[in-house]
């Protein structure tokens, strides 16, 4: 059931109603770099929309402008400041070059085993994952390698190529952190990641040892800090979906910081709303921003596809009208849409058709736009960081 004051609030710590400071300069690749290490971890699927994503939180609306803000991500990726990888949940995401390792270390371990359980079923086996391990020793290199330059030499080498197997060799790569995406390979009018060897390609020492001491009660307490930062007000168990940690762990953790944290419940004046244990969490030093800006939060926002916004909670129906849900994932083929939200809530979806010169808007309206909003709407798009051209 759409919950628009949970929408709103949610839309201001996020970043997307109001930029949120950081304490870096705005528009320059460390503030690319600031955003996502608040964020910790944020959807990284749709590489052009991970990028939009980003850029919109930069401040595009107001003080960053669309391809400034853009250049900024750009530059941060081509420079090592930000990176992607598969840090949990067997789903892509952008980090700050400092947190994918030791995210890795902590979320990824069941990553792996299911991988070494499928492996079997593509006609591989571990001696392939070695095999294909040394091969992007040998061809990344400075520059690094694109997937089908890897896809390429791994068949050359006599790996089996069959449908899937290149991704699910790299992906094994990924979730043991001997690899990571890093600069950005613009190849056949596609965007996507050169691959890069982790040891050259992240700042060293940035693993659970060298960050945490191998303490995981620490990493989980300050990835918890950081989730609940940026997506409160959010549930422990929204926390545990996301990151896939024991939720036992997750509140031993939550009690290390709970001081910092009110419930939002609370602060509606409806205690009890959620079940005992269900709270949801939000910083206190965060509710003046979000009163501040909650009608900035009603106003109409187009939302890259995968946005956290939607994808960063196990309900995603707080935001997106129940009769609608299955149409934001047609075919529930993994796949998701652009959303238009307005007033607390997805009021539809959107694409562009044509090239940068000609862009024209096209929504898929739940119910009809007034003549105010639809202009609202349009301001957005034309304003809106697009990752390509």
């Amino acid at each position: 059931m759409v919950n628009k004051p949970l929408a709103r609030a949610r839309l201001v710590t996020q970043g997307v109603a109001t930029p949120i400071d950081v304490g870096v300069d705005a528009g320059t690749p460390e503030h690319a770099q600031a955003i996502a290490a608040r964020f910790a971890a944020t959807q990284g699927q749709d590489f052009p929309g991970a990028i939009s994503s980003l850029a919109y939180r930069m401040g595009t609306a107001g003080a960053v402008n669309a391809v400034d803000a853009v250049n900024a991500v750009r530059e941060a990726f081509n420079t090592g400041l930000i990176v992607r990888g598969y840090p949990m949940r067997g789903t892509v995401f952008v980090t700050s070059a400092h947190d994918l390792a030791w995210i890795t270390q902590l979320c990824g371990v069941q990553n792996l085993k299911s991988m070494e359980r499928n492996r079997p079923n593509l006609g591989l086996d571990n001696s392939h994952v070695d095999q294909a391990a040394e091969i992007v020793h040998e061809t990344a290199g400075a520059r690094g390698a694109t997937r089908a330059e890897l896809f390429t030499a791994f068949e050359a080498a006599g790996i089996p190529m069959g449908p899937g197997n290149g991704y699910h060799l790299v992906r094994s790569m990924l979730h043991a952190g001997t690899v990571v995406y890093g600069p950005i390979a613009e190849e056949a009018n596609r965007v996507e990641n050169h691959v890069m060897l982790a040891k050259d390609w992240l700042p060293a020492g940035t693993g659970l040892e060298g960050t945490f001491n191998s303490d995981q009660h620490a990493a989980i307490t300050e990835l918890l800090r950081r989730y609940l930062d940026s997506h409160g007000p959010a549930t422990l168990r929204d926390f545990a979906w996301w990151s896939k940690l024991p939720l036992g762990k997750i509140r031993k953790a939550f009690a290390d910081i709970a001081s910092d944290y009110v419930s939002w419940d609370a602060v509606l004046g409806a205690p009890g709303s959620t079940a005992p244990g269900e709270e949801l969490w939000v910083r206190e030093d965060a509710l003046e921003l979000i009163t501040e800006h909650e009608k900035d939060a009603n106003k109409p926002r187009l939302l890259a596809a995968f946005d956290e916004i939607i994808l960063g909670y196990q309900d995603r129906m707080y935001i997106v009208p129940e009769d609608h849900h299955a149409a934001l994932v047609p075919g529930n083929n993994g796949v998701f849409r652009q959303a238009v939200y307005a007033s607390g809530e997805v009021v539809g979806f959107w694409k562009r058709q044509g090239p940068a010169s000609k862009r024209k808007l096209v929504i898929e309206e739940f119910k009809p736009l007034s003549a105010t909003r639809a202009k609202q709407v349009q301001t957005r798009f034309k304003a809106y960081p697009f990752a390509s051209a």
